[in-house]
């Protein structure tokens, strides 16, 4: 009986694996290939522990990238971008001796950003056509250009560059989407979220901090053009 099992399980098996490899053929046909592009898009960001919220500041997301396919699904990149993060917020406020009153706060980091992903190609039905999606998760290392900040309000406020000063680095935790719009002209969506403080709550303005620390909040969105075909679907 256990025999019969064993035979009737080895069987099963054997037959599967031979159906995925005849459905999936292209992932069991390992192939190297190089592609390079170049990237133009947004940022639309904030930071979470300035006491504000909403992806009010908009910046640019633009550089150039190596991507290295292994299989027609799975493949790793490398980017290196400028990249505009920061904050942005105006409020309304009705003080009794100056009336109403717009407060405005801002902060406009710009780095140089080098995303490292990996890359998962598949086809998924879209309204009965399938369309090739390429998902993506990595890891984000940014080294910080330059930084500004400013505050307009009723109450003098001071910001001191030399104890209210960011973070070099930054290190972002990335997962993303992309698409192709056209020929070798793709869209890409990305989420990206900072795994450590880019500030330290010790060195952020007064009144102007909640937690620990604060966070680069990103949402991007940005067209990719590779100067080569973009890996055949078929």
């Amino acid at each position: 009986m256990r025999l019969s099992l064993a035979f009737l399980l080895l069987f099963l098996g054997s037959s599967l694996s031979s159906a995925w490899a005849q459905s999936s053929y292209y992932v069991e046909q390992p192939h190297l290939e190089f592609e390079g592009g170049l990237i133009f898009g947004t940022n639309f960001t904030q930071i979470d522990g300035d006491t504000y919220s909403g992806y009010h500041n908009v910046g640019l997301n633009t550089g150039a990238l190596v991507y290295i396919h292994f299989t027609q699904r799975w493949g790793i990149s490398m980017e290196l971008l400028y990249s505009q993060k920061g904050s942005r917020s105006a409020t309304t406020v009705n003080d009794p001796n100056l009336g109403l009153e717009i407060q405005q706060y801002g902060i406009q980091l710009n780095y140089a950003e080098i995303p490292l992903m990996v890359h998962y190609r598949q086809k998924v039905a879209l309204m009965e056509n399938p369309v090739l999606t390429d998902f993506e998760l990595g890891f984000s290392y940014s080294r910080l250009i330059s930084s500004s900040e400013w505050a307009y309000m009723s109450q003098p406020f001071i910001i001191n560059p030399s104890s209210n000063y960011f973070n070099n680095t930054d290190i972002e935790g990335v997962i993303g989407i992309a698409t192709k719009l056209y020929k070798n002209l793709h869209v890409n969506f990305r989420y990206q979220y900072s795994l450590t403080t880019i500030r330290p709550a010790s060195r952020v303005p007064l009144g102007f901090s909640y937690g620990d620390g604060q966070y680069n909040n990103v949402c991007v969105l940005r067209l990719i053009y590779y100067f080569s075909h973009h890996t055949q679907e078929d």
